[in-house]
């Protein structure tokens, strides 16, 4: 584990694009399951897998400055 401050930030920054992985996986996977019978889930969860990677970019870009 980190000992600095940086270390610390960059340990949580990994962690939150950690989750956003499991989060992605998870629409994919609920995408998956309705299988096209649910036209609002499915662009619903869509919708908040592609928010979730420009989230997760965001993320990268401040990881990449520190």
């Amino acid at each position: 584990m980190a000992g600095n401050t940086r270390g610390k930030i960059t340990e949580h920054l990994e962690s939150i694009h950690r989750d956003f992985d499991w989060v992605e996986d998870h629409c994919d996977k609920i995408v998956a399951l309705v299988d096209g019978r649910n036209a609002p889930l499915t662009n619903a969860m869509e919708t908040l897998h592609k928010e979730i990677k420009i989230l997760d970019k965001l993320v990268q870009g401040l990881y990449s400055k520190i």
